[in-house]
């Protein structure tokens, strides 16, 4: 039995995420839509309010640290007298949580771990949305996961952890609703043209650079093809991240026109995008434990090309 819901997640992204941050924004789908009376815990970043009223069962609950806290606790002593896991506990004392409450912590065993030790007998679940060595994961821990690959992954190393398969949805209302999407006359697409699209994160695991490196071979035999990319490609530092990004641009300088980069998109805005799309393609190059993408095109009746890569 339960009767209130903790979600929280590793201390990076404000929910609801303004860019490209797929757990967060599953937590905020998934949240207002749950029965229970819950809370949502998340960072404060900058332009965000400490607390937010959802609906009657959801609110969300924002942690803040001043510059002077994090320079003088989390950087140059690391003694973090009320850290992020406290604040979130702190939060759920207050709910108030009972026997009966779930903490469900999103995708961050090292959080998972700091809650558990400061809360031994709280029922703390670990949801995982992708695959790392569970170093710090006892070997019996609650685990949801979205897809049989993510389950048999940690299975290998959790031989007697209790882990349930509940897949990642979309709301397809979202896609069947009356909405304005973006039309192709406002990016200079003429209606003959068929649109190869991409939406995702610009980095070396998603394979975009794969993708565009594929359709320059494609472009020059087929005159009526343009590539769509949705993502943040303005990395500018020396990074791995970075130099990748740098590829990016100039293929994309290369093909002119025939290529069109949107940069981000918020996630309640993506509906509008897919519209455009003759095919979505996927070119993951890492083990995907369940791309949004694929479900969020097949939502809009979009044909999808993934690469066999994960769940």
């Amino acid at each position: 039995m339960v009767d209130k819901i903790i979600f929280t997640v590793t201390p990076i992204f404000s929910i609801p995420p303004r860019g490209a941050a797929a757990v967060e924004t599953w937590m905020y789908q998934v949240a207002q839509r749950t029965n229970f009376p819950n809370r949502i815990v998340c960072i404060k970043n900058p332009g965000y309010s400490n607390y937010t009223f959802v609906n009657d069962n959801c609110s969300i609950h924002r942690v803040g640290f001043s510059r002077i806290y994090k320079r003088l606790f989390q950087k140059w002593t690391r003694l973090d007298p009320l850290p992020y896991s406290q604040r979130i506990l702190n939060i759920a004392h207050d709910f108030p949580i009972t026997k009966e409450s779930v903490i469900v912590v999103h995708n961050s065993m090292k959080l998972y771990t700091q809650i558990r030790k400061r809360a031994p007998q709280a029922r703390v679940v670990i949801h995982m949305h992708n695959a790392f060595e569970p170093k710090l994961l006892e070997q019996n821990v609650k685990m949801i996961v979205p897809s049989l690959y993510l389950k048999k992954y940690y299975q290998s190393y959790l031989a007697n952890a209790d882990i349930e398969i509940v897949p990642n949805g979309i709301d397809l209302e979202t896609y069947q609703s009356n909405f304005q999407p973006i039309t192709r006359s406002e990016l200079n697409i003429s209606p003959e043209e068929k649109i190869i699209f991409y939406a995702g994160r610009i980095v070396p695991d998603k394979g975009i650079l794969l993708l565009m490196q594929s359709f320059e071979k494609l472009a020059a035999a087929h005159k009526n093809l343009k590539l769509v990319v949705i993502g943040d490609y303005t990395e500018m530092s020396k990074s791995d991240k970075g130099a990748y990004q740098r590829n990016v641009r100039e293929i994309a300088k290369r093909l002119k026109d025939r290529c069109i980069m949107l940069g981000s998109i918020p996630p309640e805005k993506m509906h509008c995008y897919y519209p455009l799309a003759d095919l979505v393609v996927i070119p993951s190059q890492f083990q995907e434990p369940f791309c949004m993408v694929a479900i969020e095109a097949m939502g809009a009746g979009k044909p999808v090309l993934v690469s066999t890569r994960g769940g």
